[in-house]
């Protein structure tokens, strides 16, 4: 598929933003906010059973054979700030007629249409103007219709994403979306960058799109910051399961971690001096069982000289390594990745080793639609 011939300008004239694809006819007028989108119904009706399903809907007037295109939509909002894409009413002689920046074509009276939320931005937030929401539909849409494509396009805040997937879980067109995030995150190093602090969000579009990579990655961050108890994801009941699950697995491997050192430093008087030595220099936030404690340890903790030193001195290394391993991928694929260290100046109290096998993983896997 050919490259669309226009990108979106944030404001001004906006000249029409036309997807190319050899072969198919371009037959589809999506205005969006102000924003005219040249589309292949084609394409649409193959990504997306929202307009399978109402591209040709009975209550639908078939456009006349010398139209310009054969459908069109233009979006509309409702008094309670929800939108959705209604039918346009066409003229008689189908002429094409331009629209000024912001202006949308008349919808066509009596014809039903679906609605979609708001984006989150402006949530709460009356004072975000319509011309600032407006341009954020405008872009999640298009980001959208790139995905349907097969296009590339970049993100460049995990709330910009949201936004893109909120559309697409409207649209039914999650799988299209969901194919496109490997690129995505290949091309959006900032939208890396907030996954630590945006975790959260990160693990519930993740969970949505049904992307392993990205789900661990939030996971383990989201994991790191847990506390027994929480009710940050009481919002989705499944996701609470997960991460608690993955959470009381860690704290259980922790507290063998411990158990390994104790038994070593009883049957290794050097080791107990090693272990002793980084107890007297932790922290008082520092205490038993935080990675900061382990990560004092496992440095203090004497390195094996010869065969004979094995046994338990050196499964407890071994296991303490385990713990403290570093499982995030995405983070290294920024231009200057952060140094993330279990145990480091900044993460005291935090793993970054938690793990989930596929046969977890909250979705049906061998699900082609969703």
């Amino acid at each position: 598929m050919s490259s669309p011939s226009q990108t979106p300008v944030a404001d001004g004239p906006r000249q029409p933003i036309i997807f190319k694809c050899p072969g198919l006819e371009l037959d589809t007028r999506l205005n969006v906010f102000g924003q005219e989108f040249h589309v292949h119904s084609a394409i649409l009706r193959l990504y997306s059973a929202f307009f399978r399903t109402f591209l040709d809907s009975p209550d639908k007037t078939p456009a006349p054979a010398s139209a310009f295109f054969r459908y069109e939509y233009v979006s509309v909002v409702d008094d309670d700030g929800t939108w959705g894409l209604e039918v346009t009413l066409k003229r008689d002689d189908q002429k094409a007629v331009s629209q000024e920046a912001g202006s949308s074509p008349t919808p066509a009276e009596g014809v039903s249409h679906l609605k979609t939320t708001t984006s989150q931005s402006n949530s709460g937030n009356p004072k975000k103007s319509r011309k600032s929401q407006a341009r954020i539909e405008r872009l999640a849409f298009g980001r959208l219709l790139y995905a349907l494509y097969r296009e590339r396009y970049t993100v460049s805040s995990m709330r910009e994403f949201g936004d893109i997937v909120r559309l697409a879980d409207f649209y039914c067109a999650l799988p299209a979306v969901s194919r496109s995030v490997d690129s995505v995150l290949l091309h959006s190093p900032e939208l890396i960058r907030q996954i630590p602090d945006s975790c959260f969000m990160a693990l519930q579009i993740a969970h949505k799109l049904r992307h392993p990579l990205l789900f661990r990655e939030a996971l383990v961050h989201v994991v790191s910051d847990w506390v027994e108890g929480s009710t940050r994801l009481d919002v989705s009941p499944e996701l609470a399961h997960v991460v608690n699950t993955v959470y009381n697995r860690l704290q259980a491997e922790a507290h063998k971690v411990t158990y390994d050192i104790l038994r070593a430093t009883a049957a290794n008087e050097t080791v107990r001096r090693a272990f002793e030595s980084a107890v007297k220099t932790l922290e008082s936030d520092a205490t038993t069982g935080t990675a900061r404690f382990f990560r004092l340890v496992y440095n203090s903790w004497p390195r094996p000289t010869s065969l004979s030193w094995c046994g338990r001195s050196l499964k407890a290394l071994q296991t303490m390594e385990l713990l403290l391993t570093n499982d995030l991928s995405l983070a290294r694929l920024t231009s200057a990745p952060v140094h993330i260290q279990a145990g480091g100046s900044g993460y005291e109290r935090k793993f970054f080793c938690a793990s989930i096998e596929d046969h977890e993983l909250p979705w049906d896997k061998e699900a082609v639609d969703w």
